[in-house]
């Protein structure tokens, strides 16, 4: 990527290999930064803060905890798995509506034998 271009963030692509845990800090509100330090105290240390503008105008703080790339063939179970604690104490401290505070995103291929 030339200097000229910029990569912009978009919360809801991926790219293949890709593991992603993300909080839309915007919408915490009150919450935001306890949730930031139970995440630091969960390992994902240094978060990655960016933001997102929608369509409506609407902009977006996310704070990125965790961004991985893998080979798009790896195991789902080697790289997602080993953070299933963690990422359930985060989705309960989001509560209510974690679902739309709480960003998961993987983008691997589903590893099954035939």
């Amino acid at each position: 990527m030339s200097p000229s271009q910029t990569q912009t963030f978009n919360p809801l692509r991926t790219e293949p290999g890709e593991f992603r845990v993300a909080l839309l800090v915007s919408e915490l509100g009150d919450k935001a930064l306890e949730i930031l330090k139970l995440a630091e105290s969960l390992g994902f240390a240094n978060p990655k803060f960016v933001t997102y503008t929608r369509l409506s105008g609407v902009v977006e703080v996310w704070a990125i905890l965790l961004q991985q790339f893998h080979r798009y063939d790896a195991d789902p179970s080697l790289v997602v798995d080993v953070w299933d604690e963690q990422l359930e104490q985060l989705w309960q401290a989001c509560e209510p509506a974690a679902h739309t505070k709480l960003l998961i995103a993987s983008n691997l291929q589903d590893c099954k034998t035939t």
